[in-house]
């Protein structure tokens, strides 16, 4: 894959993620109304956050195109991972259906640590691209859940 090739694939990846943060952009006065759980970051954080994770996610892909280690079975979990994703910005900034929006961190999460379980032993710095998208998820199901108990 050439370099121009590779980064029309990152940009493109990075836009398709970005998708559900350009539908709902952020949760308003419902969300700074909403109690909170001790350690949750201003709401600022957010996005800044999840842009540096899209593009660790698009470079991750990139780099398993490039090296010619994505198969079918990995893109899927690719697509469930980005689905899942999605839905919880629906879930939570759209719906503020909170209960629903933190089980699905638990699906974010898990669908995470498969990927990077089932890329490590073809390219591993494609895994490796991965660990502070797992790390954030695992935080992200500290912070829905608790967000749900505070105000169910």
């Amino acid at each position: 894959m050439k370099i121009g090739t590779s980064a029309l694939l990152f940009f493109a990846l990075y836009a398709i993620y970005s998708w559900a943060g350009f539908l709902y952009p952020e949760g308003g006065a419902w969300y700074e109304a909403l109690a909170k759980p001790p350690g949750t970051p201003p709401a600022s954080v957010f996005p800044v956050v999840w842009g540096i994770l899209y593009a660790l996610i698009s470079l991750s892909i990139v780099q398993l195109a490039r090296s010619r280690q994505m198969d079918g079975e990995t893109l899927l979990l690719f697509f469930i991972n980005w689905a899942v994703v999605q839905v919880f910005t629906w879930l939570f900034v759209e719906k503020h259906l909170l209960l629903p929006a933190a089980a699905d961190t638990v699906l974010v999460a898990y669908s995470t640590w498969l990927l990077i379980k089932m890329i490590r032993p073809r390219k591993r710095a494609a895994a490796y691209l991965l660990i502070p998208y797992l790390l954030w998820a695992l935080y992200t199901v500290y912070l829905s859940w608790g967000v749900f108990l505070l105000n169910r």
